[in-house]
């Protein structure tokens, strides 16, 4: 009796985890920016950069045809003072994770230098701003974009558990 309960109470919370998933997913517009997708493949997690400079603001863009609105910000690199577009991630997902986010202030960007339609542009994994502040998009390890991870994965990155 007891290991039947315990069978049907695991299968629950299994179905209740799926449901939660699926609602956390559902809730946001991330079409063309899914783990795999084309755009996402652009990502070489084996070719990190980083560089510093200043934000002059923050966009909407839509990278490739047919992906939804995302969020970039515009950096002015330290070194060359050359402007470049940062591509942070689906709107959905990013906007509300970046309210304090303001022009002016020095940041760190850690990702990937790639190539959309003859532009070259920085796809984000990290964005350090002033001191404090970290902005996380992609896990270190291995390239996964944040809004492609289970609500459980998810929550466990963000409060920076390993």
């Amino acid at each position: 009796m007891i290991k039947r309960f315990g069978l049907k109470m695991m299968t629950v919370v299994c179905l209740v985890t799926l449901a939660a998933t699926a609602a956390f997913a559902s809730d946001m517009d991330i079409r063309g920016w899914e783990k795999g997708s084309e755009y996402d493949r652009l990502y070489d997690n084996t070719d990190r950069e980083v560089f510093k400079g200043t934000l002059l603001g923050i966009k909407e863009i839509t990278p490739l045809d047919g992906m939804a609105k995302g969020i970039a910000v515009l950096v002015k690199d330290k070194e060359d003072g050359e402007k470049v577009l940062v591509h942070l991630g689906p709107k959905d997902f990013v906007k509300p994770r970046i309210k304090d986010l303001r022009s002016g202030v020095r940041v760190k960007v850690y990702g990937v230098l790639v190539e959309i339609d003859g532009e070259y542009e920085y796809m984000a994994a990290k964005l350090k701003a002033g001191e404090e502040r970290k902005y996380k998009f992609r896990l270190t390890k291995d390239g996964t974009p944040f809004w492609s991870l289970s609500a459980a994965d998810l929550k466990r990155e963000e409060a920076g558990v390993e």
